[in-house]
């Protein structure tokens, strides 16, 4: 059956993301293959994941911090202890953690494993609020 580009691309990361679940619970190396014409990775590409914990300078969990693939649509947020779990293709990926008020910080891993990071308070003020909506008055004098 041919489906639509988006459609095919949808399908491609749900057969990829279906795979990498199943070999994490099943403790095996898992392959995403298909014909379906799929970007989200190549086809026989083995799957991984990393797994971690992102502290702030205290070493207190960052709750809510968002670890991403990048260069993907792939992301996780931290649980209530700072414990993350993020799907990966096996070989060399980048990763990026950020949390708000933080310094982003970025990892090269290869592979699976346990990588566990320390983000650093940002240096920068915070920006000014930005108002929308505000419209123009004329302004008239008093006589």
């Amino acid at each position: 059956m041919l489906l639509p580009v988006r459609l095919r691309s949808a399908f491609g990361r749900f057969l990829f993301l279906a795979a990498v679940s199943s070999s994490l619970l099943s403790g095996e190396p898992a392959t995403a293959s298909g014909s379906n014409g799929s970007d989200a990775s190549p086809a026989s590409t083995k799957a991984t994941a990393v797994r971690g914990r992102v502290l702030n300078e205290e070493g207190r969990p960052l709750v809510g911090a968002t670890v991403v693939w990048k260069g993907s649509p792939y992301g996780v947020s931290t649980d209530a202890e700072g414990n993350y779990l993020l799907p990966l293709a096996a070989g060399r990926s980048v990763i990026l953690f950020s949390y708000v008020g933080y310094a982003d910080d970025e990892v090269t891993v290869r592979g699976g494993g346990t990588q566990n990071i320390t983000l650093l308070p940002s240096e920068q003020a915070p920006a000014a609020p930005v108002l929308a909506g505000g419209a123009r008055r004329a302004q008239r004098g008093i006589k």
